[in-house]
């Protein structure tokens, strides 16, 4: 399917120190409504995170995102425009991510994770997806880290056809331990991407060859 055109997008990192408490408040209750949406779209299809939202994503979660300054949004047109996607950035990672086959190497605190990374349905094919990487590359970056990494899940093949189409590098499908919303008896149970972040402002690439079989789940 070919891309729709580009939208004029403002996306930046949101922290509490620039917002009130009841701002604050307003953009988690906006971040909640963009998850939802998001769930509500893709369920049962092949691009389903099996999100709960007040479990996974939480007030709590975005709540700790915005203070520790790791929340990427993205809005149409200015600052002031309707919510458009949103990532987290942080340092956490699941169980399990250590016996990945990284191709970077890198310390603990040189390795940033994304997560609950979603971009709004009707917005999608518009280049949200790349706009909010690469701020979070700029923000991994000026944090010392040597690379991105994320995970999905194994029957999510719409996101994994995303982060490939962006040059992400593929590094199999792997066990990690979540918890129960997202444990099953298949072994394994998320396929895991990582991006080099090595030099400044290291674009991500522009396309990516086929993954090789055997990667796919």
């Amino acid at each position: 399917m070919t891309d729709r055109p580009a939208i004029d997008l403002n996306v930046e990192v949101a922290t509490a120190a620039t917002l009130d408490t009841a701002d604050a408040g307003a953009l988690i209750d906006e971040l909640l409504a963009l998850y939802a949406t998001a769930q509500e779209a893709a369920a049962g299809t092949d691009n389903d995170p099996l999100w709960v939202i007040g479990v996974h994503p939480s007030r709590a979660m975005l709540a700790d995102a915005l203070a520790e300054g790791g929340l990427v949004v993205a809005r149409e047109g200015g600052s002031g425009g309707r919510l458009a996607g949103a990532l987290i950035l942080n340092g956490e990672c699941a169980p399990g991510y250590e016996a990945v086959p990284w191709g970077v190497e890198a310390d603990a605190d040189e390795v940033a994770v994304v997560h609950l990374l979603a971009v709004r349905p009707d917005l999608r094919g518009r280049g949200l997806m790349r706009a909010l990487m690469e701020v979070a590359a700029d923000l991994a970056r000026s944090r010392g880290c040597r690379v991105i990494r994320l995970d999905t899940l194994v029957g999510n093949v719409g996101a994994q056809r995303a982060y490939e189409r962006l040059g992400l590098a593929c590094r199999g499908a792997h066990r990690l331990a979540y918890g129960a919303n997202y444990d099953n008896p298949a072994e394994p149970n998320f396929v895991l991407y990582e991006w080099e972040l090595q030099g400044e402002g290291r674009p991500l690439p522009a396309s990516l060859p086929p993954r090789s079989a055997g990667k796919s789940k």
